[in-house]
C-alpha cells in the first residue's frame, strides 16, 4: 500500500484543528496556544490577505459548563487597492476576538466536534470583519485629480478646482453685474 500524501491545502487546514479533550475533561482548566498558518480565500471587495501571507492567532482556550471559550488575537497583513489614488495598499492588523465553541452548534456558538476545535472560521470571520471596503494607502493621500487623472501625491496638478454647481446662481448673477457695470462705463 502507497503512503497517503497530504496536500498543501490539507496541511494548511490541520494547523487550525485543537485537540480540546484534555480541556473538556477539566471544567475550569485553560491553555494558551500560538499558531501561524495560510488561510486561502480571505477577500472582500477592496482588499484582501494573500493566500500565502501569514495569519497568526494567540488564544487563550478556557473550559467552560457551555464548551471553550476562546479569546484571541489574530494578525496578518492585508492588501489592496487605495480608493483615492489606485496605488497599492497595505496594512498589518491586529484584532481581538471571543467566541464560545459548543456541543449544540446553536448559531451563536462555533461547533465544538467530539474532542477536535477548529479554529479556522474563527481566524476566517475575524480576518474579514478586519479588512476594509475601501482601503486608503494612507490617511493623507491627496488622491488622483478628477480633471488631468494626475497622483497629487506624487505630482503637482496645475488644474483649477471645478466650480461648485451650487454656487451657479450666484456665478451668473455675478457675471450679470459685471457685465452691466461695463457697460454703464463704456
Amino acid at each position: 500500500m502507497s503512503p497517503q500524501r497530504i496536500t498543501e491545502a490539507e496541511r494548511s487546514a490541520r494547523v487550525w484543528v485543537i485537540d480540546a479533550a484534555a480541556l473538556l475533561r477539566e471544567p475550569g482548566s485553560r491553555r494558551r496556544i500560538e499558531i501561524a498558518g495560510q488561510l486561502p480565500g480571505l477577500a472582500v471587495s477592496g482588499s484582501a490577505i494573500d493566500d500565502d501571507e501569514p495569519v497568526a492567532i494567540s488564544a487563550l482556550l478556557e473550559s467552560v459548563s457551555e464548551g471553550i471559550l476562546v479569546s484571541a488575537t489574530v494578525t496578518s497583513r492585508w492588501h489592496g487597492e487605495c480608493r483615492r489614488c489606485l496605488e497599492p495598499a497595505s496594512e498589518q492588523f491586529t484584532t481581538e476576538t471571543r467566541e464560545l465553541y459548543s456541543h449544540d452548534g446553536s448559531e451563536d456558538t462555533y461547533p465544538l466536534r467530539g474532542d477536535q476545535l477548529d479554529l479556522a472560521p474563527l481566524v476566517r470571520d475575524a480576518c474579514i470583519l478586519e479588512l476594509p471596503l475601501a482601503p486608503l494607502c494612507s490617511t493623507e493621500c491627496a488622491g488622483l485629480c478628477p480633471e488631468c487623472g494626475a497622483n497629487r501625491n506624487s505630482e503637482p496638478c496645475t488644474c483649477s478646482p471645478a466650480a461648485d454647481p451650487r454656487w451657479a446662481a450666484l456665478a451668473s448673477l455675478q457675471e450679470t453685474t459685471a457685465t452691466s457695470a461695463h457697460e454703464k462705463d463704456a
